[in-house]
């Protein structure tokens, strides 16, 4: 067991994803999200679970509106669902950047005050 809790380390590390670690056949995300989970001794099931509580602390914190925000999609086999997830989260830290008037690493710091 870890004294590292998933969702600090991986909101931080979204945080700071640039553009072309996004990009198809970039493994940046995939190999972040692996690295995380091993750190932290979290499972597939728990990552999806402490992914889903980032989103709704970046919702509150950031102002946006939860009724016009998209749903992630969490289709498929888990592995998959995860990983898009992630790069839903991606977009939804800009979004809420922009929306709250903050860096991409401020908004998440203030989402992870609300955890």
């Amino acid at each position: 067991m870890s004294d590292l809790d998933f969702t600090p380390v991986a909101a931080r590390g979204i945080a700071v994803l640039a553009p072309e670690d996004l990009t198809r056949g970039n493994l940046t995300i995939e190999l972040g999200l692996s690295l995380w989970m091993h750190r932290t001794g979290t499972d597939l099931r728990g990552v999806r679970n402490e992914l889903l509580g980032l989103r709704h602390a970046l919702l509150a914190a950031s102002g946006l509106d939860i009724e016009s925000e998209p749903v992630p999609l969490l289709a498929g086999d888990l592995r998959t669902g995860v990983l898009g997830l992630a790069v839903y989260l991606d977009g939804l830290i800009d979004r809420a950047a922009r929306h709250a008037q903050l860096g991409r690493p401020e908004v998440v710091e203030k989402a992870l005050d609300l955890l």
